[in-house]
């Protein structure tokens, strides 16, 4: 890999912070990843993972449209001159975890399956999970929160600083959640696979 990279639905704010709040003290905590404010600080408040959680503008400005900081998978699939330091064809694995096999489904999509799952392939490029198939054999592991999490981790190169997260966090918030485990936001918080992908597209418009 030659690239430097180690190893969340879109709606009115106060939807998001209520079903993201949703079930959130219920949840294991097994990471600990706290959002930076030195790298957060050009971010609207309203979308960093504090402003989701507390609701509180009061003393942060106007909140702001989460919706229009990202880009897309729809963009991001059909754009790959624009991946900037990220590789589309560099493995999904030596960026997340090694999270996925895949089955060709016609000449330009696949469906994601587990690891080591029968007569799939390992080793999904970047490009092959942003454009997998809304299917999985059989239906685990979110898909969708995969493709969530490239797009994510595209913005966040794009767009830094103003991008609520850094590429180090998305890629933290997809390991710890991709197998039904939990993020820690602090220590009586956390978020689920779920709530992790609601915030994820929170910050995009468009499939």
């Amino acid at each position: 890999m030659n690239h430097p990279v180690s190893k969340i639905v879109s709606g009115q704010p106060d939807v998001l912070r209520r079903r993201l709040a949703k079930g959130a003290l219920a949840l294991p905590v097994v990471l600990a990843t706290l959002a930076s404010k030195p790298v957060l600080g050009a971010a609207p408040y309203n979308c960093t993972i504090s402003g989701a959680l507390s609701g509180n503008t009061s003393t942060h400005g106007q909140e702001a449209p989460c919706s229009s900081l990202g880009l897309s998978p729809g963009y991001w699939k059909n754009h790959d001159y624009d991946w900037r330091t990220v590789n589309p064809n560099a493995a999904f694995k030596t960026v997340f975890a090694d999270a996925y096999w895949w089955i060709s489904q016609n000449a330009n999509e696949v469906e994601l399956c587990p690891a080591q799952y029968q007569n799939c392939a390992p080793d999904p490029t970047l490009m092959q999970v942003l454009t997998s198939t809304a299917g999985m054999r059989p239906n685990l592991n979110y898909p969708a929160l995969a493709r969530a999490a490239v797009a994510s981790l595209l913005n966040a190169y794009k767009f830094a600083p103003d991008y609520p997260l850094t590429p180090n966090q998305v890629v933290a918030m997809f390991n710890a959640v991709y197998l039904g485990g939990s993020y820690e936001i602090n220590p009586a918080t956390s978020w689920g696979p779920s709530q992790v992908m609601t915030y994820f597209e929170s910050l995009y418009t468009g499939p």
